[in-house]
This record gives C-alpha cells, structure tokens and sequence, in this order.
C-alpha cells in the first residue's frame, strides 16, 4: 500500500509541466525532477462498510445546517437504502405564524377529538415538525468512500449510499382527502372522485385473459415508476435513534472509521492487478463476471 500511496504522491506533486526528454526515458527524468517528498500509507476500515451513508441536502443553506436541530423521529429501509427524518420546528420563535401552523395541523389531521392519537400527523394540534424524505443521489455509491486523516494515515471506509434529503411535503395531499371527508371543500365539478356514484343496471361481460408478456417486457414493467413505488413501500421501516454531531454516541461510532487492524496485510504488490482488486473489495466477483473472464481471459 505505500508504494501504491507513494505513486499518487509524485502525481500530485507534480505541478509543473513536463518537457518531453529528447533521450525518451520519460520515467527515469520525470522521478529526477519531481522526486517524492512524502508518503503516507492508506488503510481500508471495514467496520461501517455496509452501514455508512452520506447525506446531503441540496435545498438547505450552507450557513443554516440542521446540526442543533432537534430530531424527533428517524426510520430507514436498509433494502430500498431510503431515509426518513422528523426535524422540529420552533414554534414559540419570532418567524412562526401560529394561526397558520393551527391550520396546516387542521388541514392535515381534521377537528381535534375525531381521531386517534397515533394517526395524527402533528399531535400537538400545530406544525410543529418538518418531515424530510431522501433520494439516491447516485444510483451505485461503490465507487464513493469516506476517508479521514490522521497520525500521517488515510482510513478509507466505503460508502453504502450517498442520499439526498429534502422536504417531504406528502401530508398536504393528506390534508385535502381530510377536508373533503369533513366537508369543509366545495364540491369541484371537475374532478372524478366527487361524482356520485349511481346504481347501474348489470350487464354480461365477456372476460378474456391475456398470455403474459415476454422477459422484455416483464424488465420494463420493473423499471417504471408505479413498481418501483410499490415495491417501496413493501419494505417496513425500522426505527433508529439519531445522534447528533459532536454527542458521545457520534464520537464512538466515529472511532470505527479508523481501520482495526492496522498491522494486518490486506494484498501483497507481487499479484496481478485481479487478484489485488479482488482482495480490496469486500464483495467477491458475481458468477457472471468470473464466466466471462474464463471465457476470455
């Protein structure tokens, strides 16, 4: 690993550009040149491989992080790699407009005393919390790691996924169903859902069932929307406790992105670049790759 390090050292080093040699020895005159002045070793933590995520919050400003904020609730779904965050709101502050915070709760949740406790969105009978939903910033997150530096070492630890966490805005669809199931809404002419539903005299059908599609269109049902959707909300979600930075929970658990077995050698330099990649990752090769690389080697 420190001749690998040491590689990229005399990369970045090099800020100066290079005259091409007349004799053609391009490598002996650049080492000469731009000769290496440090070296530090690189070591891969496996502790949080599968567990780590980034978030990130592409709508909140820099100067306005969510670090002191209260966190009332957090779920996940591991499998969907989906996260949901209940952040508080200041109420009692100079900002907030109360009448308006009772009657986005109303909206939302109906007349107080019609429904249970645990339904209700904002128990407090105000808006009181802002929820934030999370989208995959990037489809695959294995080629994205966390690194820290420290002691003259780099500890790499691979990221599960890099998520994006923005303001989920799914109890105003909750506050309309309510206000027209309390009809406190005009009926809107246009809109399907208001008709009346009329009896309607029975009529013979003839019913026909269709051969199922091919593989090709059975993978292109799978990537629509409405499946992925579907398939979403199968999963549970689990509970989980947030910490926030800097709390001695944050500080334990920070410790492990720091490699543990620091003496232990993960490759040796005399393997083919295969078998030393293969011994990085965590995962092996899938069997399709280890075919096709039989078949042409």
């Amino acid at each position: 690993m420190t001749d690998t390090m040491a590689t990229s050292a005399e990369t970045l080093t090099n800020g100066q550009d290079q005259k091409p040699p007349e004799n053609g020895n391009s490598h002996v005159d650049a080492d000469e040149e731009d000769p290496i002045i440090h070296e530090i070793p690189v070591f891969l933590a496996k502790s949080l491989a599968q567990q780590l995520y980034l978030f990130q919050y592409p709508v909140r400003p820099a100067h306005m992080s969510y670090d002191t904020t209260t966190v009332l609730d957090s779920k996940v779904r591991p499998q969907q790699k989906q996260v949901e965050l209940a952040m508080a709101l200041d109420s009692k502050g100079t900002n907030y407009d109360e009448s308006k915070g009772e009657q986005i709760a109303m909206n939302v949740d109906g007349t107080m005393g019609t429904r249970e406790a645990e339904e209700l969105v904002f128990p407090s009978g105000v808006m009181d919390k802002q929820l934030l939903a999370s989208a995959k910033a990037v489809p695959n997150a294995s080629r994205y790691a966390v690194g820290i530096l420290g002691g003259n070492e780099l500890h790499i630890t691979p990221l599960e996924a890099v998520l994006q966490l923005r303001p989920n805005l799914g109890y105003l669809d909750k506050s309309d169903k309510t206000a027209k199931a309390e009809g406190r809404t005009l009926d809107d002419p246009d809109d399907p859902q208001d008709d009346k539903e009329e009896e309607v005299e029975a009529k013979p059908v003839t019913v026909r069932f269709a051969k199922s599609g091919t593989d090709y269109a059975k993978k292109q049902r799978e990537k629509s929307f409405a499946f992925q959707q579907k398939k979403s909300e199968e999963e549970p979600w689990i509970p989980t406790r947030f910490h926030h930075v800097k709390s001695t929970q944050w500080e334990q658990e920070s410790q492990k992105l720091f490699c543990r077995k620091m003496d232990d050698e993960i490759a040796s330099l005399n393997q083919t670049p295969k078998q030393y990649l293969e011994a990085l990752v965590t995962d092996p090769f899938s069997d399709e790759m280890k075919v096709k690389q039989e078949l042409d080697p």
